[in-house]
Parts: structure tokens; sequence; C-alpha cells
């Protein structure tokens, strides 16, 4: 029967221009990690969005996309750099980036500990112990998952996969029970979430190392220096990614953002779980004629593009359904997360950046990563004040309309 299977899907590959033994193994095992993930981010959701009052869940985001903005400073450019690097011999990159992103994370730290003293001086207890919490786990926080990388890069999907699964179920018990046991304490839920995922995650970049480094591994003495450069080209899309939630919080509060956050958790894991595509396709980038992929790229872009769209029609039929068994306090956030989930089309054009960065090409990188979200920034700052939560959404789609076009301009004038 595996036989078969291996013939009938060799068959499919003058169509699909592909190698689909290698994307129906890798993809899997890739799949199942992400569907892990969404399924324990889901869950944690639905005990955030029904057990705590809207102003504390809008507080826990808050503070979440804060983390997010100061974890800027920890290189969160360092994935890409692994993914792009390692598959080429380089089997000490995991020990040289979790070193390069604690010793840059520690600078998001101070800046955490200057946002704890604000909020102190301003007499918000729950704000200031959330900074506390967050300048504590910085540095370990994204520098303890870059092993899913290195092993993505090694084709050890399963491995990847299993870990991935793990920490999940850690964090999922961990961070829902704080929400169980402290609901109206946004600061020890967000204390929950950060930790749960990193101590476990320590303890798998451990293992990763013992089992594939090797005695004297050699690592890529560029890759810090790239890992600058792929975060210099992600930090305007992070902030611009937690700057309309930070205009949601000034000017409709904490109840708005709630609903905002509630909106787009189904749309944001569409779009994680559709940019596996793009994770999959580094280590076969990496080694391909870029000639041959220039070829054949587009073609395959407007299949998975076809397949996305039937996804979105269905969400938008049953959204409402959704939301009124798992979400009941948050009816008004489903026409939002309807429109939302049209972002997730873009997705499909994705394999392009990844193309882009394989090449190393720079400029296009960086054109990339700062109109989009510099798009983003100029519309909710227009939009989100007259507008509300409107605006929010309409930054978001302006952001992922401006993305495409450029991907697609950029890859017809890319030279391999």
């Amino acid at each position: 029967m595996k036989e078969k299977a291996v013939r009938l899907l060799r068959w499919t590959e003058q169509y699909t221009k592909t190698d689909m033994v290698y994307l129906l193994h890798g993809g899997f095992w890739l799949a199942l990690a992400q569907l892990a993930a969404s399924a324990a981010g889901f869950v944690l959701t639905v005990i955030l969005a029904n057990f705590l009052v809207p102003e504390s869940l809008g507080e826990y985001r808050f503070l979440l996309a804060g983390f997010t903005m100061l974890s800027i400073a920890a290189l969160p450019g360092m994935r890409g750099a692994v993914r792009e690097s390692t598959p080429k011999g380089n089997l000490g990159n995991l020990r040289a980036a979790f070193r390069a992103m604690m010793r840059f994370g520690t600078l998001g730290s101070l800046v955490a500990v200057g946002a704890a003293l604000y909020y102190y001086l301003e007499g918000n207890v729950g704000l200031t112990a959330g900074f506390i919490i967050i300048a504590l786990a910085l540095p370990f926080f994204d520098a303890s998952a870059v092993y899913i990388e290195y092993l993505s890069a090694l084709k050890k999907f399963k491995r990847a996969t299993l870990y991935t699964a793990a920490t999940r179920v850690v964090l999922l018990i961990i961070a829902g029970g704080a929400a169980l046991l402290y609901p109206t304490h946004a600061w020890i839920i967000l204390a929950a979430f950060l930790f749960g995922q990193t101590v476990p995650g320590l303890i798998f970049h451990r293992k990763t190392r013992r089992e594939f480094e090797g005695e004297n591994p050699k690592s890529d003495s560029a890759l810090t220096n790239y890992a600058g450069h792929l975060t210099a080209m992600a930090a305007l899309g992070l902030l611009a990614g937690q700057l309309d939630k930070f205009f949601v919080w000034e000017f409709i509060g904490a109840a708005g953002l709630a609903t905002l956050y509630v909106a787009y958790v189904l749309p944001q894991e569409a779009q994680r779980f559709l940019g596996l595509a793009a994770m999959l396709a580094f280590p076969k980038f990496a080694v391909t004629d870029p000639n041959v992929i220039k070829q054949t790229l587009l073609g395959k872009i407007f299949l998975y593009f076809l397949g996305i769209a039937v996804c979105v029609f269905i969400y938008i039929l049953i959204a409402p359904y959704i939301f009124t068994t798992l979400f009941p306090q948050y009816p008004d956030a489903v026409i939002y997360s309807q429109v939302l989930m049209l972002i997730a089309l873009s997705r499909a054009f994705s394999p392009i950046r990844t193309f882009l960065t394989t090449q190393k090409a720079t400029g296009s990188l960086y054109i990339l990563s700062v109109l989009p979200p510099a798009v983003r920034i100029a519309v909710a700052v227009v939009f989100i004040m007259p507008f509300g939560i409107w605006g929010a959404v309409a930054a978001l789609l302006a952001e992922a309309l401006i993305r495409v076009t450029l991907l697609l301009i950029l890859f017809y004038r890319v030279r391999t």
C-alpha cells in the first residue's frame, strides 16, 4: 500500500510540479505540529473568553502586545536565519542562535523594567506586575523555541512536532489553570502563558543540542549578522502588529480590545497553519536551482489560492454558529471575524517570500518588511479613532493587500 501511495504521488507530480512525497511527509508533521499549537491556543482563548470579563481579557491582550513589541530586541529574525543556514551543514547554529537571542533579549528586559516603573508611578498594580513578568521572561522566551526551526531545517519534522505538541499541552494546563483560578489577574495569566511555554522549550532545546550538534559543530559566522538584517526587516511589521492594539486600548477601551482579540483568533490561527507551506519550502528552496523555482512557483500558488478560497467561504458561512457556541459573550465579533478571514487568502503567496529569503534578496525583503506595516500603521492611525474596531480591521486588510501586490512585483524582478 505504501508503494502504491508513493507511485500515485509521483504520478501527480506531472501536474503539481512539486515533490509530493516530501510535501506529504514533511507537511504532515508540520501540519500536525501547527494543529496541536492552534488547538491549544484556541482552547485557551475559549477559556479566557468565557471565564474572564472583557476588561480583564483586554488587559491580558494589552500586556501580550507589549511583550511582542519588546521581543523585537531578542532577534526574532534568527528563526529565518537558522532555517536558511542550517541545511548547509552548520550544525552549531542552534547554540550560536540561543546565545545571541539571550544576549539581545536583555535589552528588551531593560525597557520592560522602565515600563513597569511608569505604571507603578501611575498606580496601576496590574500593569506594573505584568511588565515585571515580561522583563523576566523576555530573554528566554524566543531563544528557547528556536530549536523548532533548527529541527525543521534538518527535516526532522516528526521530532519537532512531538516537542511542539508536548510544549502546548503543558502551556494549556498551566495557563488555562491560571485563568480558572485567577480570572481577574491578567498578569498572573500572562506569567503562566510565558513560562508555561519557556520551561518546556528550554528542556527540548537542550535535548536537541545533545542529539544533533555532535562534537565541535560548525556554525555560520554570519548567522547573527543575517538575523539582525531579518529582524530589522521584521521590526516594523511586529510593531505595526501591536500598535493597532494600543490604539484600540486607548480610544475604545479594554472591552473593545477583547472583542478584536476574539474576532481575530480563528483567522490568525488559519494564517499560521497556511504559512506552513513557506516553512516547508525552506529546505527545498535552499538547495534547488532558483531558475526552476521561478518557472514553477506561480502555478503552485494559484492552486493553493483556490484551496484557501474554498475554506474561507466555508468559514464565513459557519462563523455565526461557532461564536454562538464558543464565544457567547462576543456576538459583535462575528462580522469582524468573517471579514478578517479574507486575509488568509494572502497566505497563498507566502512561499514567494521564502524564495526571496533563500536568494538573500535583501533589498526586496526590506521593501516587504517596511511598506505593508507602514500602510497598516497609517490606516490604523487615521481610521481607528473615528471607526473603532472597523478601523483596525481595515488596517489589517490594507496590509495584506499591499503585501501580496509587492510579492508579485518583486518575484518578477528578482535576479537569480
